[in-house]
């Protein structure tokens, strides 16, 4: 008698799906039918309903009753981290794979994933995905990724190397949607989202997943849909309005970069890369805190800001910052010299040359 070969894939296992929800009911159904229609239906799908005031709770609780592979847990408003960990605690999986609400994914999106891994048997299987907002736009990897990809280890430092010199052009460990995760390597190294965090935390989660991994898979084919909101940047304007250090999430996640290289290697340039990377995002942030400015947070905005320029870690940090094309020079001149009026001007000008249309809009 022949022994079943590869008894242990993804193909005989269960899949978790977990959405975190939170007043969605406008994308919600869209985003559980491509879900619950999958050609892969090994699935478990866990609705995290986390203190929505509008229907979603109810739009959850009707389709958990259409569908037995749906579980629905009704929580207080936490925020995403949170919710995504309920749902890490709740699963039953080999694998996890992580959805928001307002997007969808395609229909053979699971089903390819799983061939992948019988394939290569890779730690960790990432899909690509397209952005839709006005228009449909592709996700950044192309210019990284010509075709699909198995990437080592080494593979993987390399590439963490190329996003820590340009953040905004590498854009595959900045989400943690779209991709399979192995349940082990989640509960037995006890890796969960930093609920302290608001932004970046599915970088820092991605990277104390990456410290176990020792390869990955990209497919060069978008599973994923995910929608860009005109309001992010009004919801942008309230975190500003009530912490506008929630922005900064970075700091966390660009120290479980620093973990994770470390562990891999003991190059002395990390500290330099990473340093780098800190200035690049606390300049991506500050035009975006800038292009909210009014006068209900124009003191909170800069009591900011020069609390961001004399921190000794920034300082330390801007010795290492080293401009390419299409990184600001201005700024990090203005930030040394402790210039906070300008760097508010220079930031204002930038984030409306960046967002002119959003402005216009409103």
């Amino acid at each position: 008698m022949k022994k079943a070969a590869n008894s242990h894939a993804f193909v005989k296992d269960l899949i978790s799906v977990i959405v975190p929800v939170f007043n969605s009911q406008k994308y919600l159904r869209l985003c559980i039918k491509s879900i619950i229609k999958q050609s892969y239906n090994n699935i478990e799908v866990i609705l995290i309903n986390d203190g929505s005031t509008d229907n979603s709770g109810e739009l959850c609780d009707g389709y958990a009753l259409s569908d037995n592979r749906i579980r629905v847990i009704h929580t207080q408003n936490r925020g995403p981290a949170a919710a995504r960990n309920t749902g890490i605690e709740h699963s039953k999986g080999s694998s996890l794979f992580f959805v928001d609400a307002d997007d969808s994914i395609e229909i053979n999106a699971l089903k390819l994933l799983v061939e992948k891994y019988n394939q290569h048997k890779a730690d960790i299987i990432i899909g690509d995905f397209i952005k839709i907002k006005d228009k449909t736009s592709d996700s950044g990897h192309g210019a990284v990724f010509s075709s699909s990809k198995f990437l080592t280890k080494q593979d993987i430092i390399a590439y963490t190397r190329c996003y820590l010199r340009k953040p905004n052009r590498f854009p595959l460990f900045v989400y943690s949607w779209g991709r399979l995760f192995k349940s082990s390597i989640i509960k037995k190294n006890n890796i969960f989202f930093n609920t302290d965090l608001r932004t970046f935390e599915d970088v820092a989660f991605n990277f104390d997943y990456l410290n176990y991994a020792n390869n990955l898979f990209f497919i060069n084919e978008p599973i994923y849909n995910h929608l860009i909101h005109d309001n992010n940047y009004a919801s942008t304007s309230m975190m500003i309005f009530n912490n506008p250090k929630i922005l900064f999430g970075y700091n966390q996640a660009l120290a479980n970069i620093t973990v994770f290289l470390k562990n891999c290697s003991s190059d002395s340039d990390i500290k330099k890369e990473v340093g780098h990377a800190y200035v690049c995002y606390t300049i991506i942030q500050l035009v975006r805190t800038c292009g909210q400015i009014n006068t209900t947070v124009k003191k909170k905005i800069y009591a900011l800001i020069r609390e961001i320029i004399n921190d000794s870690n920034f300082r330390d940090n801007l010795q290492f910052y080293s401009p390419t094309k299409g990184d600001s020079r201005i700024l990090p001149i203005l930030m040394k010299l402790k210039l906070v009026w300008p760097i508010i001007s220079v930031c204002k000008y930038k984030a409306h040359k960046r967002y002119r249309k959003r402005y216009a809009a409103r």
